[in-house]
């Protein structure tokens, strides 16, 4: 598979099995703005390094993206090391769930494994990449709470059928959902993923519906919003 180009940033991906996708790519741009300024930040199943970049890109953050399979995890490390915020970037190997993180997060945000129960794929990195027999979301919400700090938020996508799930779970540690986004290619399909922003303080829930395409094909407004600062031809 190519290199996959962006503006300021260019993402190998011939290793990692979780490619770069439109999904992606609207979480971390969304995420960008709903972010504060934070100072440290951390990613959680990093993969090439996409949403890393992309808030590097917006943010003088110092960002730490921990990846458990060996393939990823060194094309992580070429993806980091030769984009231009290379200095505030950083790839950890290892598996969240027992890993001892040395500060505590303003911001974490994950793309998690997407099939929880279904058939695995054959390839073992898609296993990992893709199913939560590596990190089921449960376990993800106890790692966000103990490397969350007080005032921090917390960010994540995952499927539309898995939205009352999750925020039942980061309820359970006492994070609230105060930003939403639903996804859907255009105006006639139907929703596939979430996004969702949490903190400790309970307020209004801010939900936002997002469209890829518009009825004609083009990229729909709201999409050259996001992500005209990343993309190369979002206009065209």
């Amino acid at each position: 598979m190519s290199d996959f180009s962006f503006k300021q940033f260019t993402l190998s991906q011939n290793r990692c099995a979780q490619k770069v996708s439109t999904d992606a790519c609207i979480f971390g741009a969304w995420v960008t703005e709903k972010m504060d300024l934070p100072t440290r930040i951390l990613d959680i199943g990093a993969g090439t390094g996409l949403l890393m970049l992309m808030i590097a890109q917006k943010s003088n953050a110092i960002i730490d993206g921990i990846e458990i399979d060996d393939n990823a995890f060194e094309e992580l490390q070429e993806n980091l090391r030769k984009a231009e915020f290379s200095s505030r970037v950083f790839a950890v190997k290892g598996d969240a769930r027992n890993f001892l993180f040395t500060h505590e997060y303003d911001l974490i945000i994950s793309n998690p494994p997407f099939y929880e129960n279904q058939l695995l794929a054959e390839n073992a990195h898609k296993n990992i990449a893709w199913h939560s027999s590596m990190l089921k979301l449960e376990e993800l919400f106890t790692v966000v709470k103990k490397n969350l700090s007080s005032t921090g938020k917390f960010a994540i996508i995952i499927p539309f059928a898995r939205i009352e799930e999750t925020i039942e779970l980061a309820s359970n540690i006492g994070l609230h959902a105060n930003q939403q986004a639903l996804i859907r290619h255009s105006l006639h399909h139907e929703y596939t993923r979430v996004l969702l922003l949490f903190t400790y303080k309970e307020d209004l829930l801010q939900k936002e519906i997002i469209n890829i395409k518009e009825l004609d094909g083009r990229y729909s407004v709201r999409m050259i919003e996001l992500l005209d600062d990343y993309y190369l031809n979002i206009r065209f």
